[in-house]
């Protein structure tokens, strides 16, 4: 999966900070911020790098990430039950 993400000048992420922190929050999108060299930022959506920690945690045990692996492999090939929530 490719992310194609927003590209912006420090100057104009001053400039236009608070459109770039709606357009992120809104569309998920991330940004990144360079600056003339001195190495560059991503802005994400708070939502988004919180879920990229859960995520992270989940994964870092290697039984837990070899689960989640078999899981989702047998859900691709359709081996699994739907059933009601429970309150």
């Amino acid at each position: 999966m490719m992310i194609i993400m927003k590209l912006l000048n420090y100057t104009e992420a001053r400039n236009g900070l608070a459109e770039a922190m709606r357009h992120t929050v809104e569309d998920r999108d991330p940004i990144t911020i360079t600056r003339n060299g001195l190495g560059a930022v991503v802005m994400i959506a708070e939502e988004e790098y919180r879920s990229m920690l859960e995520t992270l945690h989940l994964l870092s045990t290697p039984a837990n990430a070899e689960r989640i692996r078999r899981g989702l492999a047998e859900y691709e090939k359709g081996n699994f039950q739907e059933r009601e929530l429970c309150d």
